[in-house]
């Protein structure tokens, strides 16, 4: 006796590199595991023969059943590459806020060296216009009125030729 064929894999793959009819075929595939289990449990171990997978087989052939196969494998398809996404954008976020936060740590200032450096700049800065000023100044008189200013004491001159007493 000539086995009759179910020609779903035709009607659900339209090439070898179909990925998403192949899905279609193996939700068809566990749909039949699951009648055969199913009948087996009902009928005491008892495989199911050629007659018995017939109804089966007209309702897995009808149009919409074809498409509940397909509408399956893009809902499979949908949430296998959702979580694949979903952990790829996991896994990025981690490592570019880890990296994120490795060149920030590079270039934090140090708050309190760098107020160091300022104070000390500035300190610098006061002490060079006040050593100008000086300069400036200083130039402009004679230094023994410079000493008399600065030390606030009078200088006076000894007449030629004559020593202190």
């Amino acid at each position: 006796m000539a086995k009759d064929f179910n020609y779903i894999h035709d009607q659900l793959v339209d090439s070898e590199d179909d990925i998403h009819g192949i899905i279609s075929y193996s939700v068809y595939k566990r749909q039949k595991i699951q009648f055969i289990t199913d009948f087996k449990e009902k009928n005491g171990g008892k495989d199911p023969n050629d007659g018995d997978l017939q109804p089966f087989n007209e309702l897995s052939m009808s149009p919409s059943q074809l498409e509940f196969y397909r509408s399956e494998a893009t809902a499979l398809t949908e949430k296998f590459l959702s979580n694949v996404l979903e952990a790829d954008l996991k896994e990025r976020e981690e490592y570019f806020s880890a990296r994120v936060h490795s060149e920030l740590i590079n270039i934090k200032p140090r708050h309190f060296l760098d107020v160091f450096k300022s104070a000390l700049g500035a300190l610098l800065f006061i002490i060079l216009t006040g050593f100008l000023y000086f300069a400036v100044w200083s130039l402009s008189a004679s230094p023994e009125l410079v000493i008399e200013q600065i030390f606030n004491i009078r200088i006076e001159s000894l007449g030629q030729g004559r020593l202190p007493e």
